[in-house]
């Protein structure tokens, strides 16, 4: 009986750990898609290195050279 209540107690602790975690997960991700959409309504102009990464990428998607892969 004891061994359950103390196997109880550290699966609880354990699960309030892993709820803390997914918590402050949910916060980072709803700063990121925050930013992700201000850059697509154009709230914040982009950078002018990300000007040149969007060009490259679009001049070698032209060209073929780009290989996606599935996530």
């Amino acid at each position: 009986m004891f061994k359950y209540k103390e196997s109880k107690l550290i699966n609880g602790g354990i699960m309030e750990e892993i709820s803390k975690e997914v918590t402050e997960i949910k916060f980072v991700l709803k700063k990121i898609e925050s930013i992700i959409d201000a850059r697509l309504i154009g709230i914040e102009e982009a950078e002018e290195d990300e000007i040149k990464e969007i060009e490259d990428y679009e001049k070698r998607k032209s060209e073929g050279k780009i290989e996606l892969n599935e996530l």
